[in-house]
């Protein structure tokens, strides 16, 4: 795969990166394996872009986070995004240094020669499923067109992907797209675009939308990924295909199903079901819908400050305790004029994706290996499903994003 091969946008053109767009972490590492990069003592990343429009260019000091530098991460984030940024605890010293304690998260700042901090990238960790999400990628206004923000991000994955590349198979990240930069670059390091969140997020008290972007271990998607074809319905089938020309997934059956629910049976669950309702300091309320005659749960956490609901997390025994928590869900999005859901199906349950169609969640992604089975060794495949209020907001993407929107009814 070549750099022209993901059709470099006319304001792209400045950034001439000579080398081949790689598939997978190890294509990446292998490109760059001659860079040594210690992010302990600071580090900068030294590799030659030829640029269309010559100008120098601030080469970052690459550096791992300290404790004490929370309070300065959490200013970064309030300078940059004037106190919008969607995610609260970004924006919190005492939650950035707790995030810094804890191996599961790595902040990486952006330094100058005069030691003053530029910009910083957050990364978050989860051991447990081998995946790893990229984001809050941010550099000070008055830095913004100055820094080199390739070489710091290209540096920055070098440094993380090569450091947990046995313990992390799967990264991920979401680009926003009222511009097109930051998919860009994520792009010509390997990260392919899987997912469309219709009006997501909120910045700058703005409505926006944003795109999933991915990046794989080989041995995740052709070793570890479960051997059982995806079973998925017509409505998933074009962006399966347009995930399966960047990945070679193989085959897959088209399900046309039909939900067939038990009334009686939906009656009698919800009058074991129960509600439980937790709240933090940034805005967060996890709501949990459970049921005292099984171990049934669906949960998932309300960010109030931009309306959306996300993470939703369920184990069910049958449709229709599924049905009955889709239900809540419903009333809940009413009730508390939800923007945005999102909510994900196994791709090896048609039944499932079928309810959730049903229920006005609409396909919009295919993830391959988004959860891992620690039972089996196994990565299982995922259809995103949203549902979005209003008029699509919008979107600056790339060609390939362009292709996944075709897919995409709205």
């Amino acid at each position: 795969m070549t750099i022209e091969s993901i059709e470099i946008k006319p304001e792209f053109q400045k950034y001439n990166i000579k080398n081949p767009i790689p598939l997978y972490v190890a294509d990446f590492l292998e490109t760059y394996k001659d860079y040594s990069l210690d992010l302990g003592t600071g580090t900068k990343f030294h590799i030659t872009i030829d640029r269309l429009y010559p100008r120098e260019k601030i080469n970052p000091i690459l550096k791992l986070a300290h404790e004490d530098d929370a309070k300065e991460i959490a200013q970064i984030c309030e300078e940059v995004y004037e106190g919008t940024y969607p995610y609260k605890e970004i924006e919190n010293e005492e939650a950035i240094k707790e995030m810094i304690k804890s191996p599961q998260h790595q902040f990486i700042l952006f330094k100058l020669k005069n030691s003053k901090n530029a910009g910083c990238f957050r990364f978050s960790l989860d051991f447990d499923n081998k995946k790893g999400y990229m984001g809050g990628f941010m550099v000070r206004k008055k830095y913004q067109g100055r820094l080199d923000v390739v070489k710091a991000i290209m540096g920055s994955f070098i440094w993380i992907w090569g450091k947990y590349q046995n313990k992390i198979l799967v990264w991920y990240c979401e680009n926003r797209t009222a511009h097109a930069s930051s998919q860009y670059i994520t792009a010509v390091c390997g990260v392919h675009t899987v997912a469309i969140f219709p009006n997501k997020d909120i910045f700058f008290n703005e409505i926006e939308s944003d795109v999933m972007g991915v990046i794989y271990a080989k041995n995740a998607l052709y070793e570890l990924r479960k051997k059982a074809i995806p079973s998925i319905i017509n409505e998933v089938e074009e962006i399966y295909n347009y995930v399966d020309k960047i990945y070679s997934l193989g085959n897959v059956s088209i399900e046309s199903h039909k939900i067939e629910l038990d009334i009686n049976k939906i009656t009698q669950l919800f009058s074991s079901f129960r509600r439980e309702k937790n709240q933090n300091n940034f805005g967060y309320t996890r709501i949990t819908y459970s049921l005292a005659s099984s171990k049934s749960y669906f949960s998932f956490i309300h960010s109030k400050h931009i309306q959306n609901i996300e993470k939703i997390k369920y184990h069910i025994n049958d449709l229709e305790e599924l049905y009955l928590f889709l239900q809540e869900l419903y009333k809940y999005i009413v009730a508390h004029n939800i923007r945005y859901c999102e909510i994900f199906a196994s791709a090896y349950r048609p039944d499932i994706q079928q309810l959730f169609y049903e229920m006005g969640f609409i396909p919009r992604g295919y993830v391959p290996c988004w959860e891992y089975n620690k039972n089996t060794n196994e990565f299982e495949d995922f259809v995103v499903f949203n549902y979005f209020k209003g008029e699509l907001s919008n979107i600056d993407l790339l060609p390939e994003g362009m292709r996944l929107l075709k897919c995409i009814k709205f």
